[in-house]
């Protein structure tokens, strides 16, 4: 009983796998976003994070004279400011690193 109980929670569990590994990553996402530029902070450049990645460089400001490298610090950490669950630490070092970068 407890052998076909165990073959059987394993056989849904093997068939769940597809339907997870299918799951997208919501770009939009502040949360998403500070986890996919902490692991480009670190040198992992994974395919699944190409477009959260874009829209933290898609966020940039400009004024008169061009791009604004302070403006666009400011919107960038306003918008990871919105995953309240991110580590400020990590935030900071994001900002560091990628916050006054043109995208």
């Amino acid at each position: 009983m407890n052998k076909a109980l165990f073959t059987a929670a394993w056989l849904l569990l093997a068939a769940s796998f597809p339907l997870l590994a299918d799951e997208k990553v919501d770009s939009g996402d502040p949360c998403t976003v500070v986890l996919c530029m902490y692991g480009k902070l670190h040198g992992n450049n994974q395919s699944e994070c190409s477009d959260a990645v874009s829209k933290f460089f898609s966020l940039s400001k400009f004024g008169r004279h061009g791009f604004d490298p302070w403006k666009t610090f400011v919107k960038r950490k306003n918008f990871l400011g919105g995953c309240t669950t991110a580590d400020p630490a990590i935030v900071s070092d994001i900002m560091k690193q990628f916050g006054r970068m043109r995208g």
